[in-house]
């Protein structure tokens, strides 16, 4: 049966690389693009934008109703540069939110997808070597975590009221990277660092998503009977920060953790940097999330490594002498 799909943020990294793939899956008959922002997406036959903020609940239920939506793509997220960005919460948490109530109104949806994190089950010295969706989410610090544990939160209460056929599933996605990343994004950020520092006596371990085995998840999630919960989408290893540094020529420097930290909060309010000092905790505390669930409920085999997507990802972006 062909499916007619909603995706929010679609203007984003991930939302823009979701909407060009679903429009070539022959089961979509339809993509609605809506973005707070005009999209600018190529024109298709099968696409149609709408420019709305998420929070809007009544016009969203209009789009839900007039669009005949069977499914959702929940990708709308705003970076924040502190925990406390009131207009970033709003959209993050309360958007959510209202992304659920709006398709558990409107009957004809059955499937709601959100994009989470693995950062939010937080970077600390405790965590196992493996988490599953059984571990607590307990990210503290980096605004992005935490707001996407907040959302995981508020959707945990509100839940016992949803209709019972409305399947509500969170990806719970390590960082995406590929090709299509664009300038300014954490790759490339980081290839145009002259130089990296870590955390002395530490060795966090972190794990890369390519974008082909994400786009790849969505689409296994679209064409699933049933699935409901929270999943781990990501590859089946992980690397070392001081490996990363290591394949991408970095000079890194060893600090301990408390300068690092120290270091990038001044830099973002002396200098105007953009790496938030939430980072450092994620570069001494490995977040490495078990893909297990994922592959018992869909038969999902990831088909690049962590390392290999994020090599794949820093070719495209740098020049040969910025490799060398």
């Amino acid at each position: 049966m062909s499916k007619r799909v909603l995706v929010t943020g679609c203007s984003g990294y991930l939302g823009r690389l979701l909407v060009a793939r679903l429009l070539e899956n022959p089961l979509v008959a339809c993509v609605i693009g809506m973005d707070a922002t005009d999209p600018g997406l190529p024109a298709h036959p099968k696409l149609r934008t709408v420019n709305a903020d998420v929070r809007d609940e009544y016009f969203l239920r209009n789009v839900l109703e007039e669009e005949s939506v069977d499914a959702v793509f929940h990708m709308a997220f705003l970076n924040a540069d502190d925990v406390d960005d009131v207009r970033a919460r709003e959209t993050n948490v309360h958007g959510t939110i209202v992304v659920l109530e709006a398709a558990d109104k409107s009957p004809r949806v059955q499937r709601l997808v959100i994009a989470g994190s693995t950062a939010a089950y937080g970077a600390r010295r405790g965590n196992v070597r493996l988490l599953t969706e059984t571990h607590r989410l307990r990210a503290a610090g980096l605004a992005y975590a935490v707001h996407k544990r907040h959302i995981e939160e508020e959707l945990a209460k509100a839940m016992p009221q949803v209709r019972s056929s409305l399947q509500v599933a969170v990806l719970r996605l390590c960082t995406v990277v590929g090709p299509g990343e664009r300038p300014g994004g954490p790759v490339h950020r980081f290839c145009r660092l002259p130089f990296t520092v870590s955390a002395l006596g530490r060795q966090g371990a972190l794990q890369f998503l390519s974008e082909s085995d994400a786009l790849e998840a969505f689409c296994r999630v679209l064409e699933a009977a049933q699935l409901r919960g929270a999943f781990n989408v990501v590859p089946d290893d992980s690397v070392p920060f001081s490996q990363i540094c290591h394949e991408l020529a970095k000079l890194r420097i060893p600090v301990p953790l408390s300068w690092l930290w120290l270091g990038l909060w001044l830099g973002r309010r002396l200098f105007k940097t953009t790496i938030p000092e939430g980072i450092a905790s994620y570069l001494a505390y490995p977040v490495v999330a078990s893909n297990q669930k994922f592959k018992e409920a869909m038969g999902f085999i990831p088909a690049h490594g962590s390392l290999e997507a994020l090599l794949t990802c820093a070719r495209g972006l740098t020049t040969p002498q910025a490799m060398q």
